[in-house]
């Protein structure tokens, strides 16, 4: 598993500021806080909302000395503490503050601060990795009414996932998900991710290329291409022309090539069954192999194998195989004439090889569109060729339509 994938980064939206310069304002309640500890509180949410947060710590230092606090007196004064760090960009201190205000006795939380406290809460706690914390407070989040928004859902996942509860975190993530398609959107970039790294670290290999599979599709970053092409290459099934066909993708992407995979699409393009020189020599640019000493020969030839193709004597097959070669060399238009054409003749091996051929002549011309209802249409047998249809399909279908793409 972790030889294939890297796990992905995923964010938390961590919007301290607007909500906090309000809670910071408003008043305590003055029936539920002594009056010794209530004068100091004021003193410091009238320093604080001066920024002189020097004398708003000092406040709440004098409140903190009064003695027979109650409980609900210690959960004020750890909340005003909190916002004056907040207001310093002290967020270890709020951090601190906000965990002792909820820890020491979460019952004298009024029902009315329960979301905004711990969702404040989880955002502290997860800056500052405090895992466990994190993972306790969206727990809690997950009870509070009305049910938390999608803002709030999204740390939720987030704080399940490094708390270690993988399964709680992917079956939020694929919730969202689901809403998000039943209302016709793309899925949460952050639920993917999460949802691909819990199954990473399950060892779900299977599940975790589906879902970066998926993650390429809606998102199309480059960094999930190039780890999902590594994947592809590494396929149990693939054939020597499957290689050669992510390889073309890999360049047309204007993906990463690692060397290591220069070497796989260049080997079998290389190889005497497919001699396709002009992807190999491609591939060689990446660190693959040096071409067959071949190729200059090969390449010398194409004007005469192009015009022999169109010969009532050679086959389908004689003429999709140099419609395979012409693309190998860039003539992309000719590729996908003369692939169209090993159509109208008997002969060819491989009945899925000359739409393959036309619908990415297609796409590197820039036809897009034109090729996604071919790349569609092809169903091979073998799951691994299938996989590298699919990937094409999900390439233009981005390019043709980059704000509707979706995965399949």
């Amino acid at each position: 598993m972790t030889s294939k994938f890297i796990l992905a980064a995923f964010s938390a939206s961590l919007l301290l500021g607007a909500s906090h310069g309000a809670m910071a304002q408003s008043k305590p309640v003055a029936p539920k806080v002594s009056t010794a500890v209530l004068k100091p509180l004021q003193a410091a949410q009238a320093a604080n909302n001066k920024k002189d947060y020097p004398a708003a710590l000092a406040a709440v230092e004098q409140a903190k000395a009064v003695s027979d606090r109650t409980p609900y007196d210690n959960y004020m004064i750890h909340r005003f503490a909190m916002s004056v760090h907040i207001g310093m960009q002290d967020m270890p201190g709020a951090a601190t503050e906000i965990e002792t205000a909820l820890d020491a006795d979460p019952s004298v939380v009024p029902e009315a601060d329960r979301a905004s406290m711990y969702k404040t809460a989880l955002q502290l706690a997860s800056m500052q990795k405090h895992n466990d914390k994190a993972l306790a407070y969206a727990k809690v989040l997950q009870t509070t009414t009305p049910p938390p928004d999608a803002e709030t859902q999204a740390l939720i996942v987030g704080a399940l996932f490094r708390g270690g509860d993988y399964a709680g975190a992917t079956a939020l993530a694929q919730k969202n998900i689901d809403a998000a398609a039943a209302a016709g959107k793309k899925p949460n970039r952050n639920d993917l991710l999460i949802i691909m790294n819990a199954q990473v670290n399950l060892k779900d290999q299977a599940g975790a290329e589906k879902t970066l599979e998926s993650l390429t599709a809606n998102y199309g970053a480059q960094e999930d291409w190039d780890q999902l092409s590594s994947v592809a290459l590494t396929t149990k099934g693939m054939r020597d022309i499957d290689y050669v066909y992510m390889g073309r993708l890999i360049v047309l992407q204007a993906g990463k090539v690692k060397p290591t995979d220069a070497q796989l699409v260049g080997s079998a393009a290389n190889s005497n069954k497919l001699g396709l020189y002009g992807d190999a020599a491609t591939m060689q640019k990446f660190g693959g192999p040096a071409v067959d000493p071949r190729a200059a020969a090969d390449k010398a030839s194409l004007p005469k194998q192009i015009a022999d193709a169109a010969l009532p004597k050679n086959d389908g097959e004689y003429g999709i195989k140099t419609a395979e070669a012409v693309y190998g060399y860039g003539q992309y238009a000719d590729a996908e004439r003369l692939a169209r054409a090993s159509k109208t003749k008997p002969g060819v091996k491989d009945p899925t090889e000359p739409d393959m051929v036309i619908a990415m002549s297609l796409a590197a011309q820039g036809k897009y569109a034109e090729a996604v209802p071919i790349f569609d249409s092809l169903k091979p047998a073998n799951p691994a060729s299938a996989r590298v249809v699919r990937l094409w399909s999900y390439y233009v279908k981005a390019k043709a339509s980059p704000a509707t793409a979706t995965a399949q």
